[in-house]
């Protein structure tokens, strides 16, 4: 074979192979591309949408939000204030899906973390909103600062007491990031430079009927109770019921935590003296955003703050009849 055709026939190999790798090249190119343009898949997990109305407002905002923002969102629930285990298999189910991002509430800071590893390990997206996790796994967490907001209700409780009496904290459930922090802000301030004494500590379990039976048993243990502080409105309607059975309405005074409209309202009725507010529509608008962000590279991760305070108010008498419009 003479040489020019050598060159020639060598030629058209390169020329033949570069034209089957110009379609990978592409396909990796468009794969990139597709990201950025395709709809993401959003899941929303809470751990339920009944009985509790900020867990159902901050799942919608989520939703909302992340539609408004071009992907496809659903929202799941695990069914109940303790399903830990079920929660853990939707995350687990959400990962066979092949979904992009999941924003959280994580029932057990502890529980979900395998779950948590293995989407991180698939590629996906983690945001915790109202409650955290341990671990590295997911990009922020998203909330309020439950020490610090319920430390504000502990202000307010020694100023209601002059600084001495006898409180019960009626706590969430065991396990919850939220509970433990407003458990914690609210017992270690209010006895801070006052001589108030926290006299029973229980769970209520985020539960009405829990919580009513936790401040049953308090009440009798400690019948000179000043002052009960509610680790959240969904538990506050029991220990409302407690203490009409003790027989000490007026006697005794309640705060309460979360700001929904049912909690301004009783408020307004004269029931309880404040309720610490929180607000899931922001929170969730936040979880959607920044979920989106770090998936379409518009929001760096080593960037993105480790914790988002959306920030708190405190609801009282002399506030409470401007805010129950706005409350959740």
């Amino acid at each position: 074979m003479s040489e020019l055709k050598k060159r020639v026939l060598t030629g058209a190999v390169v020329a033949f192979a570069a034209l089957l790798l110009l379609p990978l090249a592409y396909a990796g190119g468009a794969n990139e591309s597709a990201k950025k343009t395709s709809k993401p898949k959003v899941a929303v997990v809470v751990k339920t949408l009944t009985g509790d109305v900020f867990q159902l407002k901050m799942a919608e905002a989520a939703r909302d939000r992340a539609i408004e923002l071009g992907a496809d969102a659903t929202i799941y629930q695990a069914g109940g204030q303790t399903a830990v285990q079920k929660l853990v298999s939707i995350l687990e189910d959400l990962i066979v899906q092949k979904v992009d991002i999941i924003v959280v509430s994580p029932l057990d800071s502890k529980a979900v973390v395998p779950a948590f590893a293995e989407a991180k390990k698939a590629g996906i997206v983690i945001v915790c909103m109202d409650q955290t996790a341990e671990g590295n796994d997911f990009v922020s967490f998203i909330s309020t600062d439950n020490y610090k907001a319920a430390a504000l209700g502990a202000e307010y409780a020694k100023k209601a007491l002059n600084g001495k009496g006898n409180v019960l904290v009626v706590e969430g459930a065991p396990g919850s990031s939220v509970g433990d922090q407003r458990r914690d802000g609210f017992k270690e301030t209010v006895v801070k430079g006052s001589d108030i004494k926290i006299v029973g500590s229980q769970s209520g379990f985020w539960q009405n009927d829990k919580a009513l039976e936790a401040a049953q048993n308090m009440l009798q243990a400690n019948p000179d109770v000043d002052l009960i502080f509610s680790c959240s409105d969904v538990m506050v309607g029991g220990i409302l019921e407690a203490i009409k059975m003790a027989g000490k309405e007026g006697t005794i005074k309640v705060i309460s935590f979360d700001g929904s409209k049912f909690g301004v309202n009783l408020i307004l009725d004269g029931k309880i003296i404040a309720d610490v507010a929180q607000f899931p529509v922001k929170i969730g608008k936040t979880a959607a955003e920044t979920g989106i962000g770090v998936w379409n590279k518009s929001i760096k991760v080593e960037s993105l703050a480790r914790f988002i305070d959306v920030g708190t108010t405190l609801i009282t008498p002399e506030n409470a009849k401007s805010l129950v419009d706005s409350a959740f």
